[in-house]
């Protein structure tokens, strides 16, 4: 049977090429002039979509349950998050501020702009949400400091500070236990001092000074939550809200410069830096396989007519399934993006074999028509069968759940069968017109491996065949130890700035984290019984619902502060008319700096006496210079504005803090009850994770967790391992697919066990070896790298089936087939191949690179497997599976 139809295929393809040679320059031409035509529809038909949430079905219930979730909480999976840190928590709440006020302005940029735990209603009654315990911390702290504050507030002068600040020192006793409080005190006027002749000088933060080292500790991050507007159909969909953002700070006055650093990361910023990547690493990698292919090819054709007809067949079969790719798909997602590469890798394996088939022939002295009939002949049934069998692998993805690949999938597989109509087609009628190969006598160049490369399998059969299969058994154990990694974070380039600023959200694992989940239950009530359930889980740090805006214990919370509002007023009076004169406020700091070099403020070695130390170096460093200048008022004058200008700012938020009005229901802000409650009463209950969830098991921890009571949840830490479910059930629905149409057809075509069992024995070796390595290697499963046995599948099947195929021609022994054309075609098949796939391990992108490193590592695996396996179980084949006849 397989006879009859490498005849009857192998005739057909002989007249094809026959009518091609015979009106070669009319296929040239109309080939050129259909490509030309293609890739003008290609460039302007084909879009990108850089939507990561459509990269699944729509039907998926997870999908459902987002898009449901997303028509009443916008803010959600398509949120860019603003991260803004400062030096100080007055100049992180005020860039913030201004940020977001600039967004506000921008409404057709961004539909929603929010501060979590911002505006003048937290400002007001922020207090009432820490624990009773942190307040009577804080008031300790407070009543320590008031006396300071009380005389600071009628004299704020520079002279006054200097004042309390020795006097303070002077009574201070041995058990005193706040060394580190005075500590940081004495290095903020070090750092005020210094910046007075700063360009950019840096106030001091009193609410540093006040709060930190209590529960109540002040932060110097704030995140806002942007819903920005997206063009999907742009490689780069939140560029331009991205830039607008950066172009707000910028304009406000907020930079590295002024000490605030505003980063932007979030679902859209992680996918705008991903794309830019994935976009210039596949750019690269395209030109850089490019001529790596060019070059292997050199070496496999020894001719510069045949490698340019080669890659021009290439191109313009790349050309084609542009346009096949624009009109089934419509545009590239995340994945099918590095279609090129892997084409590339893939589309030259025809040319190499019939290319090396043609030259071996016309280097032996056969005639143009002659020789290039012979070859359509010899490899044509050959290259027919893998353009059809690697279609299936790649065909196979099509109807999975995991949309990316299954238009990656539709789109090579196509390019299979267009590169095996242009190899057959347009390299015919360029080495018969525009680029004739015509060979010189003394051109012998051996295109065979040499028999004595390979003569050890004949005498050592047994002992490949025994290696064989104990690689096999160790491989299958291995493969049961492998992980699939959900965190698309990890997939980025480290070094972007939105993967530092998301993995720093994920790793402070607060209400500013990103990964959390969402459930939509009913009403109020039931938010309430489900948040006592949740609280119980191990997994789950901590639940919040719209009730638990209304702070438990106001009552006692409340007597508290009005206690310490009342402390902070008793004493406190106008402010002088008219600060100090300079000489006494000079004095004043000279009599500080003398203080400061008395023995007994501290430990010579210990924080209090190293800050002394410094604080001295730095008071004569500032007296000398301002007196050296003349300039002591304006020196003196900046000293004061930035030792003590927010102070008055600052008591009198601590003021509207320390006046909480009752908190309920009916008086929380409106932002927030549409953040949390629907207009028909359904309630919002916010789940978040205990542990850091950057590790693979965290987050699949949390995940099963929270479906275990609420298959419904959804949020981006949910959507997440969902997608890595759905990811791998599509893996083994198209590796089962993939394998079994792949076996049917060979036993339909071949009719012979035996020589279908030579194909897949091989192929399912070097799949098992190259995910036994990855295991090796600490190598996980990601959404990138999970084409990666499809691809060899379809890749190692092509290999087996020409080798089998010349096996069965005549070439039983391991030397006899290791010695054709067809051997060494497979050997330079795979080199162009790993050189092609190889330039993806250095792509910044680490899912890219983990494609890249795995392609490399399996097609070495498949090369061994069909060079060194597939021979040594021709020599074992059974008497009878097979009859040898003549080349």
């Amino acid at each position: 049977m397989k006879r009859e139809i490498d005849a009857t295929v192998g005739n057909a393809l002989t007249r094809w090429v026959a009518f091609v040679r015979r009106h070669a320059v009319t296929v040239n031409t109309a080939l050129l002039v259909a490509t030309v035509g293609l890739g003008a529809y290609a460039a302007l038909n084909l879009g990108v979509n850089s939507d990561t949430v459509q990269l699944l079905d729509d039907d998926l219930p997870s999908q459902r349950a987002l898009r449901e979730f997303a028509e009443l909480f916008p803010i959600l999976n398509n949120a860019l998050l603003v991260v803004v840190d400062a030096e100080t928590p007055e100049l992180a709440r005020a860039a913030t501020d201004g940020v977001a006020a600039a967004l506000r302005s921008q409404p057709e940029w961004f539909r929603d702009v929010h501060i979590p735990g911002g505006g003048e209603f937290f400002e007001r009654n922020g207090l009432l949400y820490r624990d009773v315990e942190d307040l009577e911390d804080f008031a300790d702290h407070l009543a320590r400091v008031q006396p300071i504050l009380a005389e600071l507030e009628r004299d704020a002068s520079i002279g006054q500070l200097a004042v309390l600040v020795q006097q303070a020192l002077e009574h201070r006793s041995a058990e005193d236990d706040a060394p580190e409080y005075w500590s940081r005190i004495l290095d903020r006027v070090s750092h005020a001092t210094v910046s007075v002749y700063e360009e950019v000088p840096l106030a001091v933060s009193w609410e540093e000074l006040l709060l930190a080292g209590t529960a109540l500790d002040p932060t110097t991050r704030h995140v806002i939550l942007v819903d920005p507007v997206l063009d999907y159909t742009s490689l780069l969909a939140a560029g331009r809200s991205i830039q607008r953002i950066r172009d707000a700070a910028a304009q406000a006055g907020f930079g590295p410069e002024q000490g605030v650093r505003v980063r932007v990361t979030g679902n859209p910023a992680l996918n705008y830096d991903e794309m830019w990547g994935i976009a210039w690493d596949v750019g690269v990698a395209g030109v850089f396989c490019f001529l790596l292919v060019a070059t292997v090819l050199y070496r496999a054709l020894r001719s510069v007519a045949l490698v340019v007809a080669s890659l021009a067949t290439l191109l313009a079969g790349l050309v084609w399934t542009a346009a096949v790719a624009a009109a089934g798909v419509g545009h590239l997602n995340l994945v099918s993006i590095a279609f090129a590469v892997l084409f590339i890798g893939l589309g030259v394996d025809f040319t190499i074999h019939l290319g090396m088939s043609y030259a071996a022939r016309r280097r032996d002295g056969t005639d143009h028509a002659t020789a290039l009939g012979d070859a359509a002949r010899q490899v044509g049934s050959s290259l027919v069968l893998c353009a059809f069998t690697t279609a299936m692998g790649f065909y196979s993805f099509v109807p999975t759940d995991y949309k990316g690949v299954a238009e990656l999938g539709l789109i090579a597989g196509t390019g299979m069968v267009v590169i095996l109509f242009q190899t057959l087609t347009f390299f015919p009628a360029l080495v018969s017109s525009w680029l004739r190969f015509d060979p010189h006598p003394e051109d012998q160049v051996r295109l065979r491996f040499e028999p004595r490369t390979f003569g050890w399998i004949d005498r050592r059969g047994a002992a490949v065949r025994f290696a064989s299969a104990a690689l096999a058994l160790v491989s299958l154990v291995l493969v049961t130890r492998t992980e699939f990694d959900p965190d698309v974070v990890k997939l980025r380039d480290p070094e972007s700035e939105s993967v530092q600023a998301f993995e720093d959200l994920l790793a402070r694992n607060d209400h500013t984290s990103p990964w959390f989940a969402n459930v939509l239950v009913s009403d109020l009530k039931a938010a309430e019984s489900i948040e006592e359930r949740y609280r119980q889980l191990p997994a789950v740090g901590r639940v919040v619902s719209l009730l638990d805006y209304v702070p438990e214990d106001q009552e006692e919370k409340r007597e508290i502060l009005g206690d310490l509002l009342f402390m902070l007023d008793t004493g406190a009076g106008a402010r002088a008319e008219a600060p100090p004169p300079v000489e006494e406020q000079i004095a004043a700091l000279r009599q500080l700096r003398d203080f400061l070099g008395r023995p007994g403020i501290g430990e010579e070695n210990s924080a209090l006496g190293q800050s002394a130390a410094r604080l001295r170096a730095e008071l004569q460093h500032f007296l000398n210079r301002a007196e050296f200048s003349g300039q002591s008022e304006a020196a003196l004058a900046q000293l004061e504005e930035l030792l003590l200008g927010q102070l008055p700012d600052h008591i009198a938020r601590l003021r509207r803090a320390l006046d909480p009005q009752e908190v309920t229901l009916a008086n929380l802000p409106a932002e927030l009850r549409t953040r949390m409650l629907t207009p028909d009463g359904r309630a919002r209950v916010q789940i978040f994770p205990r542990e850091n969830l950057t590790g693979e098991l965290a987050l699949k921890r949390f995940v099963d967790a929270v479906y275990a009571h609420s298959p419904e949840a959804t949020g981006l830490a949910v959507n997440l391992v969902e997608f890595g479910h759905a990811t791998e059930r599509s893996l083994q629905q198209a590796l089962v697919t993939a394998t079994l149409l792949i076996t049917v057809l060979l036993v339909l075509l071949w009719r012979r066990v035996w020589e279908t069992l030579l194909v897949l024995l091989p192929l399912s070796l070097g799949a098992l070896l190259t995910v036994g390595t990855m295991v090796l290697l600490g190598i996980e499963w990601n959404f990138a790298n999970v084409i990666v046995v499809p691809l060899l599948l379809g890749i190692g099947v092509d290999s087996g089936i020409h080798l089998v195929h010349r096996a069965v021609e005549g070439a039983r022994r391991p030397t006899e087939l290791l010695g054709t054309t067809t051997a060494r075609a497979v050997a330079y098949s795979a080199f162009t191949t790993i050189a092609s796939f190889g330039s993806l391990a250095f792509s910044s992108h680490r899912g890219m690179a983990s494609l890249g490193i795995l392609l490399v590592i399996g097609m070495l695996a498949m090369l061994f497997s069909n060079l060194i396996t597939l021979p040594a179980l021709l020599a074992w084949r059974p008497p009878g599976t097979g009859a040898k006849t003549s080349e």
